[in-house]
């Protein structure tokens, strides 16, 4: 075997298994929007995985009307 037709065997290799992994994925994406949303999806507040996090003294603040965001160099 030539170092052409290694190449080439490479190069055609390559392709199809490109062309694979991208109709295995858009199969994939399209399962995904197929299902059925879980309870957990529908919740009130719409936050799922994370939790606002509420520094100490930030009610305080709140409470008389001041920012509660800051900016890094505003400590």
């Amino acid at each position: 075997m030539d170092v052409i037709d290694l190449l080439i065997t490479i190069v055609v290799v390559t392709i199809l298994v490109t062309i694979i992994l991208a109709i295995v994925t858009y199969v994939a994406y399209k399962l995904r929007l197929a299902r059925e949303p879980s309870a957990l999806d529908r919740a009130e507040d719409g936050l799922r995985f994370f939790v606002r996090h509420v520094p100490p003294g930030a009610a305080d603040e709140d409470a008389e009307g001041a920012r509660t965001e800051r900016h890094a160099t505003e400590a």
